[in-house]
């Protein structure tokens, strides 16, 4: 059988009594004024500031903890220091109680209540129950005589000065709050959309590899076919039968990859990004793996497009592998620089990755755009490092935006990648 649930759980009873300690001994800071007992604290500033922050919180169980802890402590250190009779204290006690209860009662009748729940009527309601819960106290210590214009006049200005004094330490502390939030989510979207575009490459190109599987298959498949013309021993013809077979479901299996990540990051469910943000992604995700590997180099950026981008996954994989073959030219070189440069040319946009790192001899030029070159390779380990690769950047240039890339390079001095796009093409939706 289940236990029944606490009234109060363990972490609202721990909230609350941080608070009525911390209130308790804000009490402490305080001055006299109008009449014998009645003071103005410091733990008014911080009420409402605990009430702001815990609004899943009853105000009553928060305001009833706060009145037996603050006026009790006051009455103790009072007790101890003889700095009034029993009488006083017991008057003064009761009085501080009836301040917290009548405050409590009046923020949870005029707004935790109500649906409406929004800054300004939030401090609205705290300078209201100041106010009454002030005037409530000092009622009871004057036995409800010697009011005054005057008096009614200082029991509000307190009550405002304070609740301006507590509602703006809370709504500042909040608002830096959600801007950190934002700036967080604005870096998970960033890193989605560099993911999504590695993801969405590599389904590219898993397509266009669909037809060479299928060559395959159709191969072992004819190969099965001349050998039992040719009457070959019947564990070739199964051999070759088999090898068609085992690519079929290769295939299968694949196209099966290839659907369930082509409908996660389907173009359908993904907004257009101004060619800017698509800068931003890509320049901020390669400075911070500048920072893991600990090299010298500078990125500069200089866009003069504004434009947005429908198909902005195919973007960020081009500029990604231009900027990090850059990055990887640089070896350990003490002043690297890296200027990317974005201009408007009529119908085309050019994009520009320049670098000073170690540049390509005539040799490496003529083969970087060929399918299965690079110069990336661990020495130790003899593993490959491969991307979507130079070749493959060329061809989603030439087959999604209608354009080329050229290179310009010289040994020690650095290299220079042109990117021309069709301008019409980038505006557009991607094709299949």
């Amino acid at each position: 059988m289940f236990k029944q649930s606490r009234f109060i759980s363990y972490g609202r009873y721990q909230r609350i009594l941080v608070a009525a300690i911390c209130i308790a001994l804000a009490s402490q800071i305080n001055f006299q004024t109008y009449t014998s007992g009645f003071i103005i604290t410091l733990a008014v500033l911080l009420l409402p500031i605990f009430l702001y922050f815990n609004r899943d919180l009853n105000p009553f169980q928060l305001t009833l903890a706060v009145a037996v802890a603050s006026p009790i402590f006051r009455g103790v250190l009072l007790f101890i220091s003889q700095d009034a009779s029993a009488n006083h204290i017991i008057q003064f006690t009761i009085t501080d109680m009836a301040f917290y209860v009548c405050y409590g009662a009046l923020y949870y009748l005029i707004y935790w209540r109500n649906g409406q729940r929004n800054n300004g009527y939030f401090f609205f309601t705290i300078v209201l129950c100041d106010y009454l819960s002030n005037l409530l106290e000092v009622s009871l210590l004057t036995g409800f005589s010697h009011y005054s214009y005057q008096l009614f006049q200082f029991l509000f200005m307190a009550a405002l000065i304070r609740s301006l004094g507590s509602c703006s330490i809370a709504f500042v502390y909040h608002y830096f709050t959600l801007m950190l939030r934002d700036e967080n989510h604005e870096q998970r979207y960033y890193h989605f959309v560099w993911v999504a575009s590695a993801v969405k490459s590599d389904v590219y190109f898993m397509r266009k590899n669909i037809s060479e599987i299928e060559n395959v298959m159709k191969n072992a498949y004819l190969l099965n076919q001349q050998l039992q013309q040719d009457k070959v021993d019947e564990k070739q013809q199964d051999m070759a039968l088999s090898i068609a077979r085992d690519v079929h479901e290769i295939k299968k299996d694949y196209q099966n990859v290839i659907r369930g990540l082509g409908d996660y990051f389907d173009d359908d469910t993904s907004a257009p990004m101004q060619l800017a943000d698509i800068l931003k992604v890509t320049v901020n995700y390669i400075r911070e793996a500048i920072k893991q590997r600990h090299q010298n180099i500078v990125i500069e950026v200089h866009n003069q497009v504004d434009l947005v981008v429908p198909n902005h996954y195919y973007v960020v994989s081009i500029l990604s592998n231009l900027i990090f073959n850059s990055v990887d030219a640089m070896d350990d070189k003490a002043n690297g620089l890296i200027r990317v440069t974005v201009a408007d040319d009529n119908d085309q946009i050019i994009i520009n990755v320049s670098d000073n790192g170690s540049g390509m001899d005539q040799e490496t030029l003529a083969m970087i755009f060929e399918p299965g070159f690079t110069t990336k390779f661990d020495e130790s380990t003899g593993v490959v490092y491969r991307g979507i690769g130079l070749s493959h950047v060329k061809i989603i240039t030439q087959e999604q935006f209608d354009g080329d890339i050229q290179v310009a390079s010289k040994p020690g001095q650095g290299t220079d990648f042109q990117v021309t796009l069709s301008k019409r093409r980038l505006t557009q939706e991607a094709r299949s």
